[in-house]
């Protein structure tokens, strides 16, 4: 018989894309070339590092302030996503990956270009892909169903009915706020993500999470089992404790908004995208493509 560890789970954790859009103006002292940074105003907390932001301009006119590098195309256009990096003055840098977005560096860093002229924007958060949280400890999701009692006055036996599902639970991490300093793979979230995201007011605490028990076969050419749960959430409590000569851990509460899904694949050929003959299609680089793959 085989048996289950807690060792081999793993928790995904993708960016929630409300349609909350903000709308601001980038003026000229806005942008700073040399640092490659610029900023506008926006609420505190509203935009978290890592985050996949659209811009767009509200006026027609191509994003100047930033150079054409930093499309595919090579040319200006009036909107186009980018990763983050929210300095502690509000001050934003443009990347391509997630990765360098977190980590803030120079490298990756999209360059930007002066203006003479004042840009209207809006901006939103984008759907990126899932990105495996790091540090987790322990998981817990509860599954609840609701009752009604329909029991009517002649009845001998009290009757009830299955009414609605919801879902709750809880995460345990290993507190750190640098991933390469916390030895976390590429795309790693940290835990510190979760402590900025439930204070977040204008775009909200929300999340898309798969809690993976079982996830087997990670080599190119093997087949794997996975079995998790999928759900999107709300984040509803973040706690840290600290202790001397003791781990700093950070728990979270949250609470799931809508339906829960329990996905179950057994023989699943990974790293592969499945085509009509017996051909393969490597990804080479996750998070750098532009193929979407849904599961």
């Amino acid at each position: 018989m085989t048996v289950f560890v807690g060792n081999s789970g793993v928790v995904k954790l993708r960016r929630s894309t409300p349609a909350t859009t903000f709308a601001s103006t980038v003026d000229p002292g806005d942008v700073n070339v040399t640092k490659k940074r610029f900023s506008f105003d926006f609420p505190q907390e509203m935009l978290l590092t890592g985050d996949r932001l659209q811009i767009k301009s509200t006026n027609g006119a191509n994003l100047a302030f930033i150079d054409g590098s930093g499309w595919d195309g090579g040319s200006q256009l009036p909107d186009g996503n980018w990763y983050i990096n929210v300095d502690e003055l509000g001050g934003i840098c443009l990347y391509n990956t997630f990765a360098n977005a977190l980590n803030g560096q120079s490298t990756g860093k999209i360059t930007l270009a002066a203006i003479t002229t004042a840009i209207p924007i809006e901006v939103k958060s984008v759907q990126a892909e899932y990105n495996i949280l790091g540090l987790v400890r322990s998981f817990e999701l509860n599954n609840d169903r609701e009752v009604v009692d329909v029991t009517a006055l002649s009845d001998e036996f009290r009757k009830k009915e299955s009414s609605l599902i919801s879902g709750s639970g809880s995460i345990e991490c290993q507190f750190h706020y640098d991933p390469d300093e916390a030895g976390l793979t590429v795309d790693s979230d940290v835990p510190s993500y979760l402590h900025e995201l439930i204070l977040r007011q204008k775009l909200g605490a929300e999340f898309d999470a798969e809690l993976h028990i079982v996830e087997k076969g990670k080599n190119l050419d093997a087949t794997g089992d996975q079995f998790y749960f999928e759900f999107k959430g709300i984040v509803t409590n973040a706690a840290i404790g600290l202790g001397t000569g003791a781990l700093t851990v950070s728990t979270f509460n949250f609470v799931t908004t809508g339906a829960i899904s329990i996905k179950l694949g057994l023989g699943i050929v990974v790293n592969y995208v499945l085509k009509e003959d017996a051909d393969r299609i490597l990804l080479e680089q996750p998070g750098s493509g532009k193929l979407e793959i849904e599961d």
